[in-house]
């Protein structure tokens, strides 16, 4: 099994956690989508989407999804999601990131 993982992103303001996750999920998302071998205007229709969104969210663009959104595309193209939660070490900040494993 191979890992790949975004690195953390320490925890300062939530607006930059939720942008740091949004991130961290458009580019799993980007990697699922190139996996799959389909074309933009069919993954869009399995996420229940329009064509433009989605490839707005694939070049970067995410700020206009929500999180639960990403989340329910990974879902809808067969993916599943875990959410992990555990204690920082002592002495270390928290952070937080999205992860693909494989």
């Amino acid at each position: 099994m191979t890992h790949s993982a975004t690195n953390a992103t320490l925890v300062t303001h939530p607006s930059d956690m939720s942008q740091s996750v949004r991130s961290d999920l458009r580019g799993i998302l980007a990697r699922v989508v190139a996996d799959i071998g389909l074309s933009q205007t069919r993954t869009a229709k399995l996420c229940s989407t329009d064509q433009p969104t989605l490839s707005k969210v694939l070049s970067g663009r995410s700020d206009s999804v929500s999180t639960d959104q990403l989340l329910r595309w990974l879902v809808q193209l067969g993916c599943k999601v875990d959410i992990a939660v555990r204690y920082a070490p002592d002495g270390c900040p928290g952070s937080i990131r999205a992860s693909f494993d494989e």
